[in-house]
């Protein structure tokens, strides 16, 4: 069976695994940490390898986008970066914003702040970076709605890689409570689509050690 290496409070990690669930992909989910690895597919692999795919051929799949790219065009059973080209470019238009500028502006400063620095540095959070990742929530998320306010979802009239990669970073700032869902019901009723889709299930059972996600994390009707 293939096996996807990953650190489950990464939002790469679980795009991966819900793109593989969406895809009826089966795998064995293996649990890796990038402080303290235990397999190295490479001499020079650095923090980015994480997720890390190997296939049933013995193919190994480093990064979230060569996974992703693989499977689509290995896999086509079903199609989750677009049919047209205007279909693909708007998919990827939108991945992009979430994966390099929302991953930059709010998720990697909260993430990284409240729950994998103690590890790697051993030092404390920085509040500062903190305030800055929330303040940064609301430009986004007002996106989101205004996309959801005229499109079935983020990238057009079909469930996409769009909405996958939005989902998976969101998921990761609603483990450690930083979404006052309240502030934003658009974005909520669109998150509790992506709650509902089989794909999600395991990444709501996700559960770090010394971090206890609020209670709502794993509600449909929250």
């Amino acid at each position: 069976m293939r096996e996807l290496y990953h650190y489950p409070l990464d939002a790469f990690g679980r795009i991966a695994r819900i793109y593989l669930h969406e895809k009826s992909l089966d795998y064995q989910d293996i649990e890796e940490y990038p402080w303290n690895r235990k397999v190295s597919f490479s001499e020079n692999h650095v923090y980015s390898d994480l997720p890390t795919l190997v296939e049933n051929n013995g193919t190994v799949l480093e990064g979230c986008y060569s996974i992703v790219e693989y499977i689509e065009q290995t896999y086509q059973s079903s199609c989750l970066l677009g049919n047209s080209l205007k279909e693909k470019a708007e998919v990827r238009r939108v991945s992009a914003l979430f994966n390099v500028y929302f991953f930059a502006d709010v998720a990697n400063n909260i993430i990284f702040e409240k729950v994998i620095k103690k590890y790697v540095s051993k030092s404390s959070p920085d509040s500062a970076s903190i305030r800055k990742g929330n303040s940064n929530i609301k430009k986004y998320f007002d996106y989101i709605s205004w996309l959801t306010n005229r499109r079935n979802w983020l990238a057009g009239e079909e469930f996409s890689m769009a909405d996958i990669s939005a989902a998976a970073h969101i998921s990761c700032l609603d483990y450690v409570a930083s979404v006052e869902w309240e502030s934003y019901p658009e974005v909520k009723d669109w998150y509790v689509r992506i709650k509902s889709r089989p794909s999600f299930r395991s990444i709501l059972k996700d559960r770090i050690t010394n971090v206890v996600p609020p209670t709502f994390y794993s509600e449909l009707d929250f």
